[in-house]
């Protein structure tokens, strides 16, 4: 007599059984995708400093230094490779900074929105003079034999002897200055935010000539060559001045705002929109070496080392872009908007972030 009972129990363990064995196995499945996904998402973070307040930080470096302003007030000195405070240096000012400090020597010069220009001692932290202008000072200064050049909202491009805060010279610009100024053949150059750019003789502060542009200048100049200088402009095009025949500028479509600062080596430059677009050109913007659109609002960079590009988006990624072909080699994902400042170097990426954390990652491999 067939046991008709005990055939059906031994049919329903084997599939309760084949049940368990797919379950375990697509556990086991998900545990493994889960895991690869940790690992190819993880950030191998070198070092990371978190200010005592948040502000968006604005730093440059030397070759062991982190030199950083905070938005919020406050400078820093930090380790390059550590991320440590540097030495006892420790700059506790009140006023809000928009662009990163000029280095030269033992001193630190840096713009703030109090109408100040400043420079700090490096060892001590003490305030060695203060010029004030009369209006914010957001863009970043530059320091050339002994003499320091920085605009103003103010309209007026100052030239202030390093040494002792001494006012040279100061000259209308007829619009306000945000944007850093390059230097180019003895010729100052510098975009307004009333739609020109202006060049500046060096030595005796005189207008030499001013060129209309289509939207407010709002970006970092860039000095190319000894004659040639580049400057990104809202109405979506890059700016190629040769300061000995400026009525003959050059422009190169690019699109969206040009405030992010570009870059050159010795054959290309690189030139970033904010809206995700970065191209690659010879120095005279007449030949297109590659374009990459990213597909993001950027806010940080461009900075490069001697194989890549790098920019930070707002939406907390950082783009490592092959210089010869733009193939984007790598990138990372951080938690906060990469704005500020973005500095690369032969072994790290460090990265401003809007909670004003600073991040040092590995370069890839």
């Amino acid at each position: 007599m067939i046991d008709y009972r005990s055939r059906w129990q031994r049919r329903r363990r084997r599939k309760t059984n084949v049940r368990r064995a797919i379950i375990a196995g697509a556990i086991v499945l998900l545990a493994v995708v889960l895991l690869i996904v940790a690992l190819l998402g993880r950030q191998s973070v070198v070092w990371r400093y978190q200010p005592l307040s948040r502000g968006v930080p604005y730093f440059t470096a030397d070759a062991a230094t982190l030199f950083v302003a905070w938005s919020s007030g406050g400078v820093r000195t930090l380790q390059l490779t550590t991320g440590k405070e540097a030495g006892l240096v420790e700059y506790d000012l009140p006023f809000a900074f928009s662009a990163p400090p000029a280095i030269s020597s033992d001193l630190l010069v840096v713009g703030s929105e109090d109408f100040n220009i400043q420079a700090l001692s490096v060892g001590s932290g003490k305030v060695c003079w203060k010029y004030q202008t009369d209006g914010s000072v957001l863009a970043q200064p530059i320091v050339d034999h002994e003499q320091v050049l920085v605009g103003s909202s103010d309209g007026y491009l100052y030239c202030l002897d390093l040494p002792t805060g001494a006012l040279i010279w100061k000259t209308d610009c007829a619009g306000g200055i945000v944007g850093a100024a390059a230097l180019a053949d003895n010729v100052v150059v510098v975009g307004t935010d009333k739609a020109r750019l202006v060049g500046i003789d060096r030595g005796t502060g005189r207008r030499l000539f001013m060129v209309g542009t289509e939207a407010a200048v709002m970006g970092p100049a860039l000095a190319i060559d000894d004659h040639t200088v580049t400057v990104g402009c809202d109405d979506g095009r890059q700016y190629f001045v040769d300061v000995r025949q400026p009525d003959q500028c050059r422009t190169v479509e690019v699109g969206g705002l040009l405030r992010l600062r570009p870059i050159a080596d010795n054959q290309h430059i690189y030139l970033a929109s904010s809206n995700g677009r970065i191209i690659a050109t010879d120095h005279e913007g007449t030949k297109l070496l590659w374009e990459r659109d990213l597909g993001v609002v950027l806010t940080s960079g461009l900075t490069a080392d001697k194989e890549y590009v790098y920019a930070g988006a707002l939406t907390g990624q950082i783009f490592a872009i092959n210089q010869q072909s733009g193939a984007v080699r790598h990138r990372w994902k951080l938690q906060e908007p990469v704005v500020g400042s973005l500095v690369a170097t032969n072994e790290l990426v460090i990265a401003g972030l809007a909670d004003g954390q600073i991040v040092a990652l590995p370069v890839p491999d």
